[in-house]
């Protein structure tokens, strides 16, 4: 036997033995993980299934909000190749601005009479508040890129700095504006007419109850997946951002304008960000901490996805294991909520270091 055919039989057995001992520790932790949570459920069945019902509607509602707060960091990402630490802060902002567009919209409606009808009022002006939050964190998000980023291409540590710095400097400016984090605002409480197109309870008996807007956003949600799906595979301005994700160098040298291509992303990555924030604010409200939490669940979603090589999908996946594992948990484990994600993550990436549609 040779010693390149003797190297070789040694790195397949050490391959082998190093998948068993994954599946084992996996299998391992599986049975644990079952027998510690049936000992800690000390519920009825009945009570069980209420709770298990909830935590599914809640977790997609959930996962369909950060799918779409996470879009846009994953297009900013993806093709200009930059870490968008202020992209929490996007998502903070578009609450806010989104909270005071819909209360202006809603005081200019009903001093005009231009619509008798509460239903009708409360819609359009969450319609024109989406538009107009989406609008404005376009605009500042291209100015960003034009005036700071764009000077910075290729520089890493330059362009964490800058970003980190913008999202220090629109914490402060919203806690200024207003107030501390333990301050949130609703829209329904806020309104003058104390009510909200979408509010209200879908009962089910048996005490089976979900908010009327938490189905909105699981529909939103999966339409919304397959609009950025036609997006990428179907049009010309998609087909573009998928190729320069994929190779940026490339592009160019086909005579597409890719400096244009970034500020054009940069702006509908911040749009995406405002959107999700405006969205939010309805069942959650708007708080000036916000920015910090998303930013971790936007990069939590990116590496458990594998988005960060590009896929799409990787995306949508994540936002949904990140979504349903923590109100799952809120419900079931609320002691371990708050790091449910950062054990799933850390279990994911000890198996597939690319994350579930990345690469190793």
């Amino acid at each position: 036997m040779s010693i390149e055919t003797s190297i070789y039989q040694k790195i397949k057995k050490f391959i082998l033995t190093s998948r068993i001992v994954k599946i084992l520790t996996l299998v391992i932790i599986l049975i644990l993980s079952i027998y510690w949570a049936y000992s800690q459920i000390e519920i009825s069945v009945d009570a069980f299934t209420l709770k298990f019902g909830r935590s599914i509607i809640d977790g997609l509602a959930y996962s369909m909000l950060l799918f779409l707060m996470v879009s846009g960091f994953f297009v900013i990402f993806g093709l200009c190749d930059v870490i968008n630490f202020a992209h929490g802060a996007f998502f903070m902002l578009g609450g806010f601005i989104g909270y005071e567009i819909y209360l202006a919209s809603e005081i200019y409606l009903l001093d005009t009479a231009f619509l008798n009808n509460n239903f009708f009022v409360s819609l359009l002006a969450f319609f024109i508040a989406c538009i107009g939050t989406a609008s404005i964190l376009a605009v500042i998000g291209g100015g960003i890129e034009v005036f700071t980023i764009k000077k910075y291409y290729g520089n890493v540590t330059s362009q964490i700095l800058l970003t980190i710095g913008f999202m220090f400097i629109i914490a402060k400016l919203a806690e200024i504006i207003w107030g501390a984090p333990f301050q949130t605002f609703f829209l329904d409480s806020s309104s003058q007419l104390n009510y909200f197109f979408l509010g209200g309870v879908i009962n089910l008996g048996t005490g089976l109850v979900f908010e009327v807007y938490q189905i909105f956003l699981i529909i939103f949600g999966f339409l919304f997946a397959g609009g950025m799906f036609l997006v990428f595979q179907k049009t010309r301005v998609g087909l573009q951002i998928q190729a320069g994700i994929e190779d940026a160098e490339m592009v160019e040298a086909l005579g597409i304008n890719i400096t244009r291509l970034f500020t054009l992303v940069f702006m509908v990555g911040a749009a995406l960000a405002g959107l999700a924030g405006v969205i939010l604010v309805p069942w959650l409200g708007a708080n000036t901490g916000h920015g910090t939490t998303y930013l971790i669940f936007a990069f939590v979603i990116v590496v458990v996805g594998g988005a960060h090589y590009g896929r799409f999908e990787g995306t949508f996946f994540g936002a949904l294991i990140v979504g349903m594992s923590i109100k799952f948990c809120e419900y079931f484990f609320p002691d371990i909520s708050s790091i449910i994600v950062f054990i799933i993550m850390s279990v994911i990436l000890v198996f597939k270091p690319g994350g579930l549609t990345g690469e190793h």
